[in-house]
């Protein structure tokens, strides 16, 4: 598989991205307290052409991440089929994660790709509403590993994004791990889409924070609340205060917080709408664009900081 690496020669930082599959991070490594750690988790085999794109590493999802609701959808009173991949044959996850991407830029810590949905998946193209442009831009800087997203409509189209990052656990199962999650709602959901109105974040099992240990979980958060400098903060806190922070613009206003049947990751999946729903409404986070408006969105993963002393 096709892979450009990035690397910081100063610190022994690195990523590995997959241009040939949905310019996905395959893997990084950060400097973090007590030396340089795996930043990202994917299973044995990830690389290998036949793997799952969305099994590992930070798949991109556009122009929906998670589930719709049916393969059959309708915008401004015309409709279109989409391909049913979940395994009780729903949509997910979007156009671009599994496809090509074309490279255009890269630099020992920087990479840029872009993916038209007419050149990159023209099979697709009727499947949505308007012809569409993503660029990605990853980047390693001072101990973070960065992406910036911007999503263009060739014509009026609903739009949504959503990254995908697995964080590794340090012991199988999660054993003392835990997610501090800024949301105050959670979703009730039946076969993985919803099935009620929303909930205080503590009916999703959210106190003060979230136990991962033996927890199997696929379910998704919102009531965002960011941060005094306007960025939304979640975070996995390992045994003894280690851990990762995953950073990301307001305009991600649900987490979708995922274990794989593995037990040695989890995901904390920003996302620019609610997932699920049968439709486009606004009030899920929902954006229509016009044709040349863009979606812009960015997320950061690094350290956490560590117990003090």
């Amino acid at each position: 598989m096709y892979q450009v690496r990035l690397h910081d020669t100063a610190t022994g930082e690195s990523a590995t991205l997959l241009p040939g599959r949905g310019f996905a991070c395959a893997a990084a490594r950060l400097a973090a307290p007590g030396g340089l750690r795996e930043a990202v988790w994917a299973p044995e085999g990830f690389l290998e052409e036949a793997a799952r794109p969305t099994s590992g590493g930070i798949p991109i999802l556009c122009p929906y991440p998670g589930r719709l609701a049916s393969t059959t959808i309708a915008f401004e009173g015309r409709s279109y089929q989409l391909e049913g991949v979940d395994p009780l044959a729903r949509p997910i996850h979007g156009f671009a994660h599994d496809r090509c991407w074309r490279l255009l830029e890269a630099t020992p810590r920087r990479a840029v790709a872009e993916f038209l949905l007419s050149r990159d998946a023209a099979d697709r193209l009727g499947r949505w509403p308007a012809d569409f442009r993503l660029e990605a831009v990853w980047e390693l800087t001072e101990g973070r590993l960065a992406c910036q997203l911007a999503l263009t409509a060739l014509g009026r189209m609903p739009a949504a994004l959503g990254l995908h990052p697995y964080l590794p656990l340090p012991v199988a199962g999660g054993a003392g791990c835990r997610l501090e999650l800024p949301v105050q709602q959670w979703q009730p959901q039946r076969d993985l889409l919803p099935s009620g109105p929303l909930e205080p974040a503590s009916a999703g099992g959210l106190t003060d924070t979230l136990p991962l240990e033996g927890a199997t979980l696929d379910d998704v958060f919102t009531g965002i609340v960011a941060d005094a400098d306007g960025q939304v903060t979640a975070s996995l806190i390992e045994p003894g205060g280690t851990g990762w922070s995953v950073r990301f613009d307001p305009v991600f206003t649900a987490i979708v917080v995922f274990t794989p049947p593995s037990g040695r990751a989890v995901c904390i999946e920003p996302y620019t709408v609610l997932p699920g729903a049968a439709g486009f409404e606004a009030d899920r986070g929902w954006r229509v664009l016009e044709t040349g408006e863009s979606l812009t969105a960015s997320m950061t993963i690094q350290p956490l900081p560590g117990p003090a002393g």
